[in-house]
């Protein structure tokens, strides 16, 4: 069995697992192509309109959260990375529970703003989206913080390490309507590839 495969359905285990987990209603797909300008934070995947992708829809991978559809066409997707310097997801600091607003930077690091001056966040806190968004769902891994800085009078900063690697996505999984109930289902829902490898 070739390494390759093995590494794959391990892929696959862990979207399916995280699917389960979450009671997401979900479509499996792969990403194609990465963004050919680096001020434009971007991958394209294998599924489009006429798999039911539209635009504002979550996009996760098994580490956290990936970013959003923004161009959904017949049989592909543009996903906007949570890097790119136009996003913004709704955060929280999973161990105090403090709210802010996380937005990309065009580089490989988030900032959380609107942070304020007496909550309690930390070097290492995890960051879960908090779903006010109303795109991405509630508790998914954003990142982990890495330094917290003074904004201005009430307010603090924080930059996050993603919890993604942008530079090695392969497989993902599109969030598509409300939560629904866990699935009996075994396989992603029209992902290529499921089968065990023989």
């Amino acid at each position: 069995v070739q390494r390759s495969e093995i590494e794959e359905n391990v892929r696959l285990r862990q979207l399916l697992e995280m699917r389960d987990r979450a009671a997401l209603v979900t479509t499996g797909a792969q990403v194609i192509a990465g963004s050919a300008t680096p001020d434009f934070r971007t991958v394209t995947i294998d599924k489009g309109r006429r798999d039911g992708l539209r635009t504002y829809t979550a996009v996760l991978a098994p580490a956290g959260i990936v970013g959003c559809i923004v161009t959904p066409s017949r049989g592909t997707a543009k996903v906007q990375l949570l890097v790119d310097r136009n996003a913004a997801i709704a955060g929280l600091i999973e161990r105090s529970r403090a709210q802010g607003i996380v937005m990309g930077t065009g580089e490989d690091v988030l900032r959380m703003e609107y942070l304020a001056a007496t909550s309690d966040v930390k070097p290492g806190d995890v960051v879960l989206s908090s779903g006010i968004d109303g795109i991405y769902p509630k508790g998914f891994p954003i990142g982990r913080v890495e330094r917290v800085e003074r904004a201005g009078s009430g307010v603090k900063t924080a930059m996050v390490r993603p919890a993604v690697d942008f530079y090695a996505l392969e497989d993902v999984l599109v969030v598509q309507g409300a939560q629904a109930p866990p699935q009996p289902s075994t396989s992603v829902q029209g992902a290529a590839r499921t089968e065990p490898v023989k």
